[in-house]
């Protein structure tokens, strides 16, 4: 999620000891600013894009990475503001931080909550990246004047029955989805919030012979079907794309990607694609590695967000 909402959050967790909220107050400091530390792992973008987009939502989005950070936070805050017990920091701390998480995990991109025990990036695709009602209502923590506990409560309970009805309409979707190929042979069916559609649901449906990517208007009946990509045979230049350090790298950025190989501009080269965002008639993650006559790798470019944008991933 975005950084506002991770911080209006953060402000609604503070919010919760019934105190009207203040900076000077390090347990509201504490709330705030470990809603926000799970992102400092974007200090990796100093070091380039690919150990950004490596290991971006991994340790610092995981159980231990929260802990020793908001160990790190409540201590600062105690030494530089006092006024409470560092253990009272430190679970106020906690509580901003698990907010993090569990907004991270609510849409499609997901956090390795469990590193460094497990690489899975764990993912619940309920909302995007920027969502306007869990931004309006917690906006109304900060806008509220003094902001009563009940007030408060009243946020997070609506906030609560918000991802209820998000969770009914990712389910009624499903369902839906999966009757309609049943008899192409599914085997799993993704659904998925739409890149810039409230209401629409993007999707990802995989049968036996191939990978079928659209979006759903919730409330209607209509199923836009935006690619239908035919599964390819595993071959020699398909295997040696997924063991190169780019296939590596691509392989820990999605769980759902598309693999195959072709032949542009009179060079055999096999493509990447991220299924899970498709925008503007295109994919918006892709790769691609490049061979020459004897089929021996000799470029590998990671294309985040634009097919334009070009990370050289060799190695």
């Amino acid at each position: 999620m975005d950084p506002l909402t991770h911080a209006l959050v953060g402000t609604g967790v503070a919010s919760l000891t019934g105190d009207k909220f203040s900076l000077a107050n390090p347990i509201h400091m504490g709330a705030v600013l470990g809603a926000l530390a799970p992102d400092i792992d974007i200090v990796l973008q100093l070091y380039g894009d690919v150990p950004y987009l490596t290991h971006h939502r991994g340790s610092s989005h995981s159980i231990p990475g929260v802990l020793v950070t908001s160990a790190v936070i409540a201590f600062v805050l105690w030494l530089v503001l006092g006024g409470a017990h560092p253990g009272m920091i430190f679970v106020w701390t906690v509580l901003g931080a698990v907010s993090h998480i569990l907004l991270d995990i609510l849409n499609s991109y997901g956090a390795k909550i469990l590193w460094p025990f497990s690489q899975k990036k764990y993912s619940l695709n309920l909302l995007v990246l920027a969502d306007p009602v869990i931004i309006t209502l917690f906006a109304g923590v900060i806008l509220w004047p003094g902001t009563p506990r009940a007030v408060v409560e009243t946020v997070f309970w609506l906030a609560m029955v918000y991802l209820g009805i998000r969770f009914y309409m990712r389910q009624s979707v499903h369902r839906r989805l999966w009757q309609k190929y049943e008899a192409e042979g599914v085997k799993r069916v993704v659904v998925m919030p739409a890149v810039v559609s409230l209401w629409n649901w993007s999707f990802l449906v995989e049968t036996q012979e191939a990978y079928i990517v659209g979006e759903v208007r919730c409330f209607s009946l209509h199923m836009g079907i935006e690619k239908i990509l035919d599964k390819k045979p595993k071959n020699t230049l398909i295997q040696q794309a997924l063991q190169s350090k780019l296939g590596q790298v691509f392989q820990n950025f999605t769980p759902y990607f598309h693999i195959f190989d072709c032949v542009e501009d009179g060079r055999h080269v096999v493509k990447f694609y991220d299924l899970r965002y498709f925008f503007r008639e295109d994919f918006l993650h892709t790769a691609t590695v490049f061979f020459d006559e004897k089929n021996k790798i000799i470029d590998a470019v990671f294309h985040p967000y634009h097919k334009n944008r070009k990370v050289r991933v060799m190695g």
